[in-house]
């Protein structure tokens, strides 16, 4: 299975992917969150942000959570890719969002770590 291409140069990929529904959901360098099919691998749908996605995403029923560090966090529909919600940070999101008892957690590179629900 091969990861998304973005020219004539392989993205690099530091994000720890996800898996849920068949589907296979990663943050790469060239600044999007992709989705993929985990059965054959081709794309299902591309998210750009503005920054590399280092971040690792977290799935929570129909969502995906993912930091990026254009200093975001996403909330994304996991069938389409479509944003749903944004927080903005001011400052990168490089670490990986957490998810329990109807609460989203994550830390920015600023130093200040924030809780959602």
């Amino acid at each position: 299975m091969a990861l998304p291409r973005s020219g004539p140069r392989v993205p690099a990929y530091y994000s720890s992917a996800a898996i849920s529904a068949g589907r296979i959901f990663v943050g790469g360098r060239d600044k999007a969150v992709h989705a993929l099919d985990a059965a054959n691998g081709k794309s299902v749908w591309k998210f750009v942000t503005r920054a590399r996605v280092d971040s690792s995403p977290v799935v929570a029923g129909s969502r995906i959570f993912v930091g990026s560090s254009d200093g975001k966090l996403y909330v994304l529909d996991a069938a389409s890719g479509q944003k749903k919600w944004e927080f903005d940070a001011g400052d990168a999101i490089t670490a990986s969002p957490s998810v329990a008892a109807g609460r989203v957690v994550v830390g920015s590179t600023d130093g200040r770590i924030y809780c959602f629900g």
